[in-house]
């Protein structure tokens, strides 16, 4: 079996790739390996274990790696792997020996030069490289266990120095330049299995925080140097909670990683620190001070009190936390009958032009003042009742950390604020809190609709189906798209109120386009209603989507009806999306209006992928109309195009 050379790996990868792939090999970072002729299969440790297969056939070498490389050619782990399958292919050293840069003679046998050359004169050699070298340098100090003298920010300071290297003349780190982080890594690597967990922790948080410190300088498109920093805060999470420590030990590094959760200026760097929490966070105790730490360092958070097991409301408690308070005293939502309207099914207050018109208008009704729910609802309800209802205000909160500087900060507040209460709900379910969880939820549940959702399917679990009904109800009028909200209070009111569960299932149609809600609602409703509800779906899309309005036809077999839009749009997409199933009105008059809209079409743009798409059209319109007819317009489409080689060439090679 013949695998691939020095040379032909090189070939493989990029000059960077192959430099740490190499690096990699001679420090023996490949945990297993198995060569079955062709097929290579082996582990690599990185910052994590990473799987390498290879599988060689004739020429082609086909590679895969389960590490998060997405640059060109192949990656280190890769290169580590093929390197170690030529140099035991060719046999020229031995099995664990690093490969050196230049290939020597068969007979080199380095472990009896080794032993050959006396003490003075390996101490010399090393101390001759070692000067020379500070990368080694410092790789050896770690090896003997001593300690480098370092601090984060000294490592920061050369890290720093690395992207003052890497700038353009317009003072950026540009698209596809990719600093080397190799030897900190490398550095941090071989601490680790020294087992210096501080010093490890403090190159990767050196890492992250230069990546983070660096970042409004760097063209990130790519993703790069997020994956970088990902992967130190992944690696220092990962070397506490390997190494067993106790709680007391940990808790610096908890403190640490809560401090960079809150004060992150990137959502993806809250989130990794997140993920290194709950990655260190293993025991009850570090959960437990995890908690005690976001209590200490949050201001402006109202959870009226309750951050632990130990303080839960009562279920009457709860209970009248939902009630609502008009004049005439309290009144609760399940007092409401038909023919009493209240102000909270609306608006917490008098309607305001702002109200109808979206601020477009900056005046008052110049009439009579602010207006007025009465107006808009005469004498349609025999009771107009001002009401105070659930506001979003009673059911979020303001997070902040304690030394802000919110001005500075690039991820929203609100944004912050759901990360926050993220994390406070995933420690509370992890200490089996529910009551605290419970009361958490009822007062945050209109923060975000993810939260309102958990909350609801919580309620439901708990066998509480009517308050979970009131809970989606304030968030289906609260959030700007509550799809998924719409269709837990469906299941909900499936068997409980068959009016508003036809409600739901026609808002969810309306307003999202759900189809599986039409076909139910459709299916609940006589013959009678239901021609009253189509009607106005098909009125509400002749207003609002014309596009929804063919596929409402076609999905209800009214074939004709679509036929007809689809001339009056004169949409040369859709007239190809349903070309299947309305041509079969009448083929050849299908044909025609698709011969009007491409013709145009054609001579609106240029370019091989717009003649591709042409091509692509001419497939669907060729089965409508005998060949004769079809050669016809083609024939038309290149006599009017001659003087496109390019068009003539993409029809010729779609078989036109």
């Amino acid at each position: 079996m013949e695998y691939p050379t020095r040379e032909a790996i090189q070939s493989l990868c990029t000059e960077q790739s192959f430099e740490r792939g190499r690096n990699y090999y001679r420090q023996d970072r490949i945990q297993e390996i198995e060569i079955d002729g062709g097929e290579v299969r082996a582990t690599v440790r990185g910052s994590n274990d990473y799987d390498v297969a290879i599988d060689i056939v004739d020429e082609t070498i086909k590679t895969h790696c389960s590490c998060p490389y997405d640059h060109a050619g192949d990656c280190k782990h890769i290169v580590a792997v093929l390197l170690a399958v030529d140099d035991e292919d060719t046999d020229t050293v031995s099995e664990t020996a690093p490969e050196s840069d230049e290939q020597l003679p068969a007979t080199v046998d380095i472990e009896s030069l080794v032993k050959q050359t006396t003490a003075d004169e390996l101490r010399e050699f090393l101390l001759d490289i070692l000067s020379d070298d500070r990368e080694l340098r410092d790789r050896f100090v770690a090896f003997v266990g001593e300690d480098t003298g370092k601090t984060v920010y000294d490592y920061k300071e050369e890290l720093n120095q690395l992207f003052d290297d890497a700038v353009s003349q317009r003072g950026m780190v540009e698209y596809d330049t990719h600093i080397d982080f190799s030897q900190y890594v490398d550095l941090a690597e071989t601490h680790r299995e020294r087992g210096h967990v501080e010093t490890v922790t403090d190159i990767y948080r050196a890492i992250a925080e230069a990546v983070a410190e660096n970042m409004n300088r760097i063209d990130d498109s790519s993703g790069y140097y997020g994956r970088e920093m990902e992967q130190a805060i992944e690696a220092y999470a990962e070397t506490v909670a390997e190494h067993d420590l106790s709680h007391e030990r940990k808790r610096p590094h908890i403190e640490y990683l809560c401090d960079a959760f809150l004060g992150a200026n990137h959502g993806f760097a809250s989130d990794y620190y997140d993920d290194a929490l709950r990655t260190l966070c293993t025991a009850d105790a570090d959960i437990e001070y995890w908690l005690e730490l976001l209590d200490e360092r949050i201001s402006g958070i109202s959870l009226n009190g309750v951050t632990r097991q130990d303080s839960p409301r009562t279920e009457n408690e709860r209970d009248n936390s939902s009630e609502d308070t008009s004049s005439d005293g309290p009144t609760t939502r399940s007092e409401r009958t038909d023919n009493v309207l209240c102000a909270s099914d609306f608006t917490d207050g008098p309607l305001t032009t702002d109200d109808f018109t979206g601020g477009a208008l900056d005046i008052e009704h110049l009439a009579v003042g602010t207006l007025k729910l009465d107006y808009f609802v005469g004498d349609a309800f025999e009771e107009l009742r001002i009401d105070e209802p659930t506001t979003v205000e009673q059911h979020t909160v303001d997070v902040e950390p304690a030394d802000s500087d919110a001005t500075e900060r690039r991820i929203s507040e609100s944004l912050r604020t759901r990360r926050v209460l993220s994390a406070y709900i995933y420690l509370l379910e992890q200490l089996d809190s529910e009551d605290a969880l419970a009361n958490l939820y009822d007062d945050i549940y209109l923060e975000h609709s993810r939260f309102c959702k958990q909350y609801a399917q919580q309620l439901i679990d708990d066998g509480e189906q009517d308050r979970a009904i009131e809970v989606l109800e304030d968030g289906i009028h609260t959030f700007r798209s509550p799809r998924a909200l719409r269709w837990l209070a469906a299941d909900l009111y499936e068997d409980r109120n068959p009016e508003k569960y036809r409600k739901t299932l026609k808002r969810l149609f309306l307003d999202h386009t759900e189809w599986d809600a039409y076909d139910e609602v459709k299916s609940t409703c006589s013959e009678h209603e239901w021609e009253s509800m189509y009607e106005e779906f098909e009125q509400h899309f002749q207003r609002d989507d014309r596009k929804n309005l063919v596929k409402l036809y076609v999905h209800d077999g009214d074939l004709e009806k679509a036929f007809a839009e689809l001339k009056d749009n004169e949409d040369l997409s859709l007239v190809r999306k349903y070309r299947d199933s309305v041509a079969t009105v009448d083929p050849v008059e299908y044909f025609e209006l698709y011969r009007e809209l491409l013709v145009p079409f054609a001579a609106n743009d240029t370019g091989r992928r717009h003649y591709r798409d042409i091509a692509d059209h001419l497939e669907e319109m060729q089965e409508l109309v005998p060949e004769a007819r079809f050669e016809e317009f083609v024939d038309f489409l290149k006599d009017k195009h001659s003087n496109r080689p390019a068009f003539l060439d993409e029809l010729e090679k779609a078989g036109f």
